[in-house]
């Protein structure tokens, strides 16, 4: 039986009253400008907001993040829900995509190519860097002019305008094949989208001129025409949520530049699996990294995906025995996250059938023998889930 979970909050109108200046001096000094307050959270977790927007997608884009796991890492669940909403609101492009190959991971619209000895790949998963950028991977060029090369996956006749997330402590060029060129200016320390590339089509070859002391952190590929669904996937493979701590602090600005409409975090599995998972920790790092999504982006709406279905000791007789014991709990922590921070939560487990359904899964070719992943059809149907289930709350015609 399907479990569809989204619980919606108050929020808060704040009114600014504007300042006033009070002086003996015949010189008028005008009075201090009071900063002016973000946007409030609406009622309804900004889902009338998206709705809006997605009905109007196009004539303005629409912008999706999503952060997570292997699960996502594939991107196949993730592809699948693109592919649904860019067939339906039109399709604004790629979305933020590694800058240079990183082994394990997939993207389901483009594939990413280097030369040997190009790049040096600097992962969250298992590395340590104080530059880490949002999406977690840092490519640091390693020639007088290293380069990449993005090729459709399928066929793709789409003209794309492609902005550089770098860092740099001094003056670099970013090329593209057919000779267009852009400065990337220092950045003192700070991650920046570069001016972008217009009008480019797949494949195309990106390059890095000047690179000592650069550092780049993702594509931005985006639709010319700038209406249209975006839907950027990063994901590590064996992440759990906390990895955003090892990200520089300004990431959430990375992620505020790309004006997402909807951030998905799907994380889970990993920590279902930790038996010595410290549960109020877990509590405690939710609370945080939801809150600091709500006060960058007090507009936007916010879905956690709860971990799939998953066995862990295949031979215990009981399935409550079989499953990964925190599991259980990393899902109702993360529903009632969602309900104090007015999130949206789908039910991973209970869509495909509640405790140890992913056996039943395996057995129809939908889960992988592993019995943690799902099968590129198990991801696609799943998607196919979470997208009937996205039209209930955002008020969506079939």
């Amino acid at each position: 039986m399907r479990q569809w979970h989204h619980l919606l909050g108050l929020a808060l109108l704040i009114s600014v009253m504007p300042g006033c200046s009070t002086g003996a001096t015949s010189a008028a000094i005008p009075p201090a400008k009071r900063p002016v307050a973000a946007p409030a959270t609406r009622q309804d977790g900004n889902l009338a907001l998206l709705a809006g927007k997605l009905r109007n997608a196009g004539r303005a884009p629409v912008s999706i993040v999503q952060l997570g796991d292997s699960h996502t890492a594939a991107d196949l669940f993730s592809g699948e829900l693109r592919r649904l909403l860019q067939a339906r609101y039109g399709d604004g492009g790629i979305g933020l995509v590694p800058a240079s190959p990183v082994p394990g991971i997939r993207h389901d619209r483009v594939i990413i190519k280097s030369e040997k000895r190009q790049w040096e790949l600097v992962s969250a998963r298992n590395q340590r860097s104080d530059r880490f950028p949002l999406g977690g991977y840092l490519s640091l060029p390693q020639a007088s002019r290293s380069s990449v090369l993005l090729q459709a996956r399928d066929e793709d006749r789409q003209r794309y305008k492609i902005s550089a997330l770098y860092q740099s402590s001094g003056n670099a060029t970013l090329l593209a094949s057919g000779g267009q060129r852009r400065m990337l200016p220092a950045s003192a320390g700070q991650w920046r989208f570069s001016p972008a590339l217009a009008n480019l089509g797949l494949p195309v070859q990106l390059s890095v001129e000047g690179g000592a002391g650069v550092a780049l952190g993702g594509w931005y590929v985006q639709g010319q025409k700038n209406t249209g669904v975006t839907y950027s996937t990063l994901g590590i493979n064996g992440a759990r949520l906390e990895v955003v701590d090892k990200w520089q602090p300004g990431w959430l600005d990375s992620l505020k530049a790309v004006r997402p409409d909807l951030v998905i975090l799907a994380y889970g599995t990993n920590e279902a699996f930790d038996d010595t998972l410290d549960l109020a920790l877990y509590r405690a790092q939710l609370d945080t990294t939801l809150t600091r999504l709500r006060q960058t982006l007090p507009q936007a709406v916010i879905l956690l995906v709860g971990p799939p279905d998953s066995i862990k000791q295949r031979k215990a007789r009981s399935c409550a025995a079989r499953q990964p014991q925190p599991l259980a709990s990393v899902i109702r922590l993360q529903k009632q996250m969602a309900q104090k921070h007015k999130a949206l939560f789908w039910d991973w487990q209970a869509f495909m059938g509640g405790p140890c359904a992913i056996a039943g899964w395996q057995a129809s070719g939908l889960a992988r023998p592993d019995l943690v992943h799902l099968t590129a059809d198990g991801y696609r149907k799943s998607a196919t889930g979470l997208y009937e289930f996205l039209k209930g709350p955002l008020g969506l015609r079939p």
